[in-house]
């Protein structure tokens, strides 16, 4: 108790001795304000075999959005602060329209570095690139990352159990992602500080006093508080040859299992010459209680532009410990697959004018997607001596996608 509370304490200390930091001096700053973010509207089909269950093929059409509001202010001190709200939104045919704040922080920028006071990433996470064609270093070129668990939108893990279908540990855990957390989310409230890059390095700590509430249909997550994390990223440009390389670790303490150790360990790096970007990931959960959050994941890719085509091909793998039998020991795995195209409308060699409803947007993109799924499992859900609840799939796609 006395280690948590001296932990909350030097969290405190930090944030109070910021304050006293930007106080005063403001009168001559103006606010700048920036909105900012994305739409995508796709149309989608996908397709899958379940063991024991009838197929479930159909259309899907959707929308996916991210808007962002960042105002900000320039002390006479030259300390910049601001706030970085983040609104995520959604809906399909299949499901109903949905809207959530997905980040909200402040931060405080300057010669030191910057501080983040709220609802955010681990610094470990946000370092991290991943394989091309997700989010970090570069853009998506599919509207399903295969290493976020957004396939679990269109595929349902892990199978069915009397005809009911069951959720599984494709969201922020190892069996759909390299991105892992403790808290079943992207976010949670705490305090994180970046250095200044120097010689191409830059360094991230985080402290999370408690993780977010689980997802629906997972296991309780919210037992891991006083959550530690520090992460680093390196870029070095090598004439028209761009390396980055990145990699965490995170650990914090279980309130109820006092014989856990939950770590999470992350890195990844990508490759960027000329035209072609290749570059995977790796992340690992170990330590949890009774091990039922336990396992590893790892992506690999390659992207390729030429003119205002894109072409990707990536694949993922990630295994953990059966949610419907934890402690007992039995696996289960998910291989994705997948290629993707996107034509960027307003690129200067463009064969054709973007049309006049998207000349706004500071990106313009059509995408298309394959995705092939394979998921399978030791056990049952039912319980031993049954077989896995298999799942085999393909998700299909395409889409226009607004940034600005």
């Amino acid at each position: 108790m006395a280690i948590m509370q001296g932990a909350r304490a030097r969290a405190l200390a930090s944030v109070s001795a910021m304050a006293l930091l930007v106080t005063g001096s403001a009168s001559a700053a103006e606010w700048e304000i920036h909105v900012g973010g994305y739409m995508e509207q796709y149309l989608s089909f996908s397709t899958f075999d379940v063991t024991g269950a009838p197929d479930d093929d159909g259309f899907d059409a959707g929308l996916g959005a991210d808007i962002h509001f960042r105002p900000a202010l320039t002390l006479d001190n030259g300390l910049k602060i601001g706030v970085d709200i983040n609104l995520d939104g959604a809906a399909s045919t299949t499901g109903d329209a949905d809207g959530e704040i997905d980040e909200a922080f402040l931060f405080i920028r300057g010669s030191f570095g910057e501080i983040l006071i709220g609802d955010h990433d681990l610094a470990g996470n946000s370092l991290t690139p991943r394989t091309p064609g997700s989010d970090f270093p570069g853009p998506d070129v599919s509207f399903v990352s295969i290493s976020s668990g957004s396939t679990a939108n269109y595929i349902p893990f892990s199978g069915s159990v009397g005809g009911v279908r069951t959720g599984g540990d494709v969201r922020r855990g190892t069996l759909g992602t390299t991105r892992t957390t403790f808290g079943g989310e992207d976010h949670s409230a705490g305090i994180s500080y970046f250095t200044p890059r120097f010689a191409g390095f830059q360094l991230g700590v985080s402290y999370i006093p408690e993780s977010s509430d689980s997802i629906a249909g997972s296991p309780t997550y919210r037992d891991i508080e006083d959550i530690f994390g520090i992460g680093f990223n390196y870029v070095r440009v090598f004439g028209d040859t761009q390396i980055t390389l990145g990699g965490h670790w995170a650990t914090g303490d279980n309130r109820f299992d006092p014989r856990a150790d939950p770590q999470i360990w992350g890195a990844g790096i990508s490759i960027e010459q000329g035209g072609f970007t290749i570059g995977g990931s790796w992340g690992e959960s170990r330590g949890t209680s009774r091990g039922r959050n336990d396992g590893v994941a790892y992506d690999i890719g390659v992207q390729y532009e030429l003119g205002p085509w894109t072409y990707s091909a990536s694949h993922f793998h990630g295994q953990n410990t059966d949610n419907e039998h934890i402690g007992f020991g039995p696996k289960e795995r998910l291989d994705t697959y997948q290629i993707g195209v996107s034509y960027d409308l307003k690129h200067k060699g463009a064969s054709f004018r973007a049309p006049t409803y998207v000349k706004w947007a500071d990106e313009a993109q059509v995408f298309g997607s394959v995705t092939a799924i394979c998921f399978d499992e030791d056990v049952g859900d039912p319980g031993f001596g049954t077989p896995g609840n298999d799942i085999d799939g393909f998700i299909i796609g395409t889409g226009l996608r607004l940034s600005f």
